[in-house]
């Protein structure tokens, strides 16, 4: 099983704009990326600054399973530059082509996209799923930290993305986790 980690590169951000305090943030964190590498669960991130560096780093420190960067090697416009001094956290790399390739892909990647805050980047990696439901036959669970965002996606989106699951603590992660193991 596999899950891809989402969220903005400014961690700060979460506690601007979402429910959580640093320290409650902190303490997410290190919750979920333990819960994943106890449950055996694959993730799968953008090797940069962020939210999944961050659950990545903690997913190490517990001994987690795998961890896979998804790299845009081909990408000639933004470069790669910006996250050379993040990709050693890798076990494994797919070359998922340049940063638009990643943006509409990375979700789907895996069996649950967890969100954990928001920016525009993670606001594209969850509106691509769309595009992977209708056309590629995609089973990823969008799984959203409600507490880490100001507030639920617009109606608009959520009527594009049919299998989101707003959850506020470890103890659903671990529950979504267990039901998709089944």
């Amino acid at each position: 099983m596999r899950a891809s980690l989402l969220g903005p590169g400014d961690a700060d951000r979460i506690v601007k704009y979402g429910k959580l305090t640093k320290k409650e943030l902190d303490h997410l964190i290190k919750q979920v990326g333990a819960l994943l590498a106890r449950k055996g669960v694959e993730i799968i991130l953008v090797p940069a600054k962020g939210i999944g560096y961050l659950i990545a780093q903690e997913y190490k420190k517990n001994k987690g399973k795998k961890i896979i960067g998804a790299v845009p090697r081909d990408d000639k416009e933004y470069g790669l530059a910006h996250i050379e001094k993040y990709l050693p956290i890798m076990d494994e790399e797919i070359n998922i082509g340049d940063w638009y390739d990643l943006n509409g892909r990375i979700a789907s990647l895996s069996d649950i996209a967890l969100c954990i805050g928001l920016g525009c980047g993670t606001m594209c990696d969850m509106a691509m799923l769309k595009y992977q439901y209708k056309y590629n036959n995609s089973k990823t669970k969008l799984v959203i930290f409600e507490n880490s965002i100001s507030s639920r996606l617009h109606k608009e989106i959520e009527a594009d993305l049919k299998n989101i699951h707003y959850i506020n603590s470890l103890e659903e992660l671990e529950q979504i986790i267990d039901k998709q193991k089944e």
